[in-house]
């Protein structure tokens, strides 16, 4: 569970930029920037919380 949750940390942190960058080139409007940016801290949160539990705190 601790591998899935730094996985889970790594592809959320890869989405933000991601977000970024394709509302900057005009692929996609502002607010499905958002929806994808908060999708990726949805992700981090997850994978943050199944760390701390399988490390105990």
């Amino acid at each position: 569970m601790r591998n899935l949750g730094r996985i889970l940390q790594s592809v959320g942190l890869l989405i933000l930029p991601f977000a970024i960058a394709s509302e900057l080139v005009g692929q996609v409007a502002l607010g499905r920037s958002m929806l994808i940016a908060l999708g990726g801290m949805v992700l981090f949160q997850i994978g943050m919380a199944l760390q701390k539990t399988t490390e105990g705190g």
